[in-house]
């Protein structure tokens, strides 16, 4: 026999391809194999920011990647077609995020960084808010789902992708000096001002001094002890927060609750994740902040499991509440950590190390389904290792230094010696 399901077969692809009863695990693949496409799409676009193409044409280049292979996702004839397409697809989109967030701290000064990079959330959270909207109305077939959210990438492409500037830091390191002065020209405009007619940019000195190539092209994170350490760190970081962060996200199937509203709910938390998050930048170290979020969202996990043995069978607003909240804390310390690593590296390196971050959330993104496939059977589990590792990943941010209105540095040289200097007038304040 076959199953019969509600809404035909087409509503949804566990329904058009039986991925139920032995084949239920293969409903992970997918999802997996998008977040580990993801995973390899930081690397490339990182690299091809920092040291060849520059933000804008990369953010250009990831933009039509993503709109394509959205499209053909919903030609996907099977399970394995449909799989490679995702994993396509995740590593195409991997670099929109990067490369916006880079392009916009770059350009304002330190006051303001903190503020400019969580507003940048609130369109992802737009888009989040959408996707129940969207999707409901095509519940009986979900390839007309991939087809309508291939469109904005591509209206993105061709609208507001052009009016974009590359950012002035990267060509400055990139010893294109002229290039950058127009670009301040323009802003200067927009601000209604003037540069004055004699000013020049130079590079820094310690941008061709200690490398022997123009702005430090061939410096390496990972050849440079202290930024290796650093990369690491937040990279452990990044695996917590992101395996809670969209484990929750996932684990909502686990709640006895209808799912369109559980994801709508999450969704809406993130308005206040950007609001809070926003505002504790302002005044509060990053170091704190990342810390004290993860930690939170971890303990609300845990609570959780309190009430998921007690509502094993109806419906508990206060799992759904707790759950929420936890969720507001994880995206808190997800989005916090992208402002966070912005500030931890200079610009000859910055999208690449924002890139290994964006890698190790996205690792962390794609072992979680298979833990939420685990908490069909027991919930009190799953949100039992979201919670540890939640606790884990904030505990060991308070080993990052603090970056609260600290300079972007251009080189890791600069950045080094800058660092070092300031670290030897502190320990003479302190003796004295």
């Amino acid at each position: 026999g076959s199953w019969e399901w509600i809404g035909g077969n087409s509503a949804t692809t566990i329904a058009e391809w039986d991925l139920i009863c032995h084949r239920k695990f293969l409903a992970a693949i997918p999802t997996s194999l998008f977040f580990i496409g993801s995973i390899f799409g930081c690397a490339f676009y990182g690299r091809l920011a920092d040291a060849w193409l520059g933000r804008k044409k990369t953010l250009l280049l990831a933009c039509i990647l993503t709109s394509t292979t959205t499209f053909l996702t919903s030609f996907s004839p099977n399970i394995w077609v449909y799989s490679l397409l995702r994993f396509a697809n995740g590593f195409a989109r991997s670099g929109n995020g990067i490369c916006c967030l880079v392009l916009s701290t770059e350009v304002v000064g330190r006051k303001w960084r903190g503020q400019v990079g969580q507003y940048g959330f609130f369109f992802f959270t737009a888009g989040f808010l959408s996707l129940p909207f969207i999707a409901y109305p095509t519940r009986t077939q979900w390839r007309y789902l991939y087809r309508i959210i291939s469109l904005p990438p591509l209206v993105y492409t061709f609208l507001l992708v052009p009016l974009v500037s590359e950012s002035p830091r990267w060509l400055l390191v990139r010893g294109k000096n002229k290039e950058a002065l127009e670009v301040l020209q323009k802003f200067a405009g927009w601000n209604g001002k003037k540069l004055p007619d004699n000013i020049e940019l130079i590079i820094p000195s310690q941008a061709t001094t200690g490398t022997g190539n123009e702005g430090g092209k061939n410096e390496n994170i990972w050849t440079t002890r202290w930024a290796a350490k650093r990369m690491i760190t937040m990279m452990l970081f990044g695996f917590g927060v992101g395996f809670v962060y969209y484990g929750i996200q996932l684990n909502a199937e686990n709640l006895n609750f209808n799912l369109y509203l559980t994801v709508i709910i999450n969704a809406a938390m993130e308005i206040p994740a950007v609001f809070i998050g926003g505002i504790l930048l302002s005044f509060t170290n990053r170091r704190l902040l990342s810390s004290l979020s993860a930690i939170s969202a971890g303990v609300s996990c845990l609570l959780c499991i309190i009430f998921s043995a007690a509502s094993s069978t109806t419906s508990s607003w206060p799992q759904l509440t707790i759950e929420a909240i936890g969720f507001m804390a994880a995206a808190i310390a997800f989005n916090v950590s992208y402002i966070y690593c912005v500030e931890l590296f200079p610009t000859n390196v910055r999208n690449f190390a924002v890139s290994m971050l964006r890698q190790s959330l996205m690792l962390g993104a794609s072992l979680s389904p298979l833990l939420v496939v685990v908490g069909r059977l027991s919930p009190s589990l799953s949100f039992a290792v979201f919670g540890a590792l939640a606790i884990v990943s904030g505990t060991l941010s308070v080993c990052l230094p603090e970056t609260k209105n600290a300079p972007l540095y251009e080189t890791l040289k600069q950045q080094e010696e800058e660092e070092e200097v300031k670290r030897r007038r502190l320990m003479q304040n302190t003796v004295l």
